[in-house]
């Protein structure tokens, strides 16, 4: 944990205590003048609690106070339980203060991370030692204290197939995405306009494996739109989110299942999300899918329907169907409508059977070689902004 100087006990002393700064012995002091208690041994008769032990107490030398003895000095002094709390912790000495604090950064940790999950990904190594969780937090977020990680979380409207609104692991995937936005700070204007005209363009990069996305993900980083690729976290299952950093549409898309279709399907998911959800993201409302209001479940089919009629329109898919078992006709149509092979194969796929499945997948390229150069890769790192800078080199040039 970090050193404990003046400054922060003073902190953790607002934090806990911020009232009118009374302290215990004067409190008692007063009340015992109200009584006419001329001594400490009257005085320790009349709680109910041993003089030595009382003086502990008064003096905030007790590291350990039962409940029994708080509950006989509220009685005593006709205050709350929860008012005297507060009054004996300012009596406290620093070193105790410390251990309270040290209690309070434990819980705040285990409200805000899924520790068994973090351990079995190897993001950290102990799910017990809190100092070095902490140190680490502290490190891959670039924050000062740990509470920082709660103050400014992305407000978001992402896509995925299963999630809580509580789930730790895709708070913390968002808030290391908002983190990277920021960082890199796309200083470009966005307007609706520039994307309407970009995004009838995208399908023919399709057909580029190589560099058919980084064209692309640049074209829009020059419109005030930032993409870039980061790894889901085990259990959220994320495809896809778009996000407002610094009044400016965001999109982190994750490599899920590594399949080409999927990747850029949701590119052109979110691409939805930000020419018609935008003013709904800049009021910090966020969706779910399988969640939240029927108008953004709506808007969900919505921008799938628009990805689909984009990249390979219903009419061309049901066209294709007859044909989809013979390649050489397939690849043909493809390169006819200027769209990888890969992404007919996927529309074809879904919502077919176990074996429909099996039977075109290997048709589906791997997505790894297109998002090579755009990818983050930050659960390996110390830092979130970790080698960012290449990134945003690549984007602006």
């Amino acid at each position: 944990m970090e050193k404990y100087d003046d400054k922060l006990l003073e902190q953790i002393y607002e934090l806990i205590y911020k009232d009118d700064k009374q302290s215990l012995p004067d409190i008692l002091d007063a009340r015992k003048r109200e009584l006419n208690i001329k001594s400490d041994r009257q005085l320790s008769a009349a709680i109910g609690i041993q003089k030595d032990t009382l003086n502990r107490i008064i003096k905030g030398e007790s590291n350990k106070v039962d409940l029994i003895s708080i509950i006989k000095i509220s009685n005593f002094l006709g205050i709350s339980v929860e008012y005297l709390v507060k009054v004996y912790v300012s009596t406290l000495k620093p070193e105790s203060i410390r251990e309270i604090e040290y209690s309070r950064k434990s819980s705040f940790i285990l409200r805000n991370f899924d520790l068994q999950k973090l351990k079995s990904v190897g993001w950290i190594d102990n799910a017990n030692d809190f100092d070095k969780i902490e140190e680490k937090i502290l490190r891959f977020f670039e924050i000062e204290t740990v509470y920082q990680y709660e103050s400014e979380l992305a407000s978001v409207l992402f896509s995925k197939t299963k999630v809580k609104s509580n789930d730790l692991m895709l708070k913390m995937w968002l808030k290391s995405a908002y983190i990277q936005f920021q960082k890199i700070n796309n200083l470009n204007e966005y307007t609706k306009d520039d994307l309407e005209a970009i995004i009838p363009k995208i399908r023919p990069y399709t057909r580029n494996e190589k560099n058919g996305l980084t064209l692309v993900v640049k074209s829009l980083y020059q419109i005030g739109i930032t993409v870039v690729i980061q790894q889901y976290l085990t259990g959220t299952q994320v495809k896809g989110a778009t996000i407002v950093v610094n009044g400016k549409p965001c999109i982190v898309l994750t490599n899920f299942q590594n399949r080409y279709d999927i990747l850029w399907f949701s590119l052109l998911h979110e691409l939805y999300h930000v020419l018609y959800d935008l003013n709904d993201l800049k009021r910090n409302i966020y969706h779910v899918t399988g969640g939240g209001s029927d108008l953004f479940l709506l808007n969900e089919e919505y921008a799938n329907d628009f990805a689909r009629q984009i990249l390979f329109s219903n009419e061309k898919l049901e066209y294709i169907n007859s044909f989809i078992d013979n390649k050489m006709y397939v690849d043909g149509y493809a390169e006819q409508h200027s769209i990888h092979p890969s992404i007919i194969y996927g529309f074809y796929s879904r919502g077919k059977t176990a074996n429909v499945i099996a039977k075109h997948r290997k048709k589906i390229i791997k997505s790894d070689k297109a998002i090579k150069r755009l990818k983050t890769n930050v659960w390996d790192k110390d830092a979130v902004s970790e080698k960012l800078d290449k990134i945003k080199q690549l984007l602006e040039n």
